[in-house]
């Protein structure tokens, strides 16, 4: 199956991206909204990380007060921050889940520290 590439015009990706910074929805849930890929998103973000124009590119007011832009930036790098954190707790969660059923289904305790009492 061939794929075609899609082009893009600046304004939707603003919307998108506007949308994206100013919702709590993951990037597989923007993505579904907008019907484009997983991998476009991605592509935008890493651009607005690395240009780090992202308050310039992925809001409505682009002109603002240096003071404002500072604020915006901190918002918005709070909310990576965010994000970053609930999906390094989840990662936790599933390993821990992981060490219990390896303990229960093959009675093995991974936690348990090498010549410890017993």
């Amino acid at each position: 199956m061939k794929q075609t590439l899609n082009h893009y015009s600046q304004s939707f990706k603003q919307q998108v991206l506007d949308d994206y910074f100013q919702s709590s929805m993951s990037q597989a849930a923007c993505c579904r909204k907008w019907n484009i890929p997983i991998t476009t998103l991605s592509s935008w973000l890493s651009i607005c990380k690395n240009q780090k124009k992202v308050v310039s590119l992925c809001s409505n007011s682009i002109h603002m007060d240096p003071k404002d832009q500072a604020i915006a930036d901190l918002r918005l790098e709070n909310e990576r921050l965010r994000r970053e954190v609930e999906y390094n707790k989840l990662r936790v969660a599933g390993y821990e889940r992981l060490l219990e059923i390896v303990k229960q289904e093959d009675g093995i305790d991974l936690l348990k520290k090498d010549g410890a009492k017993q």
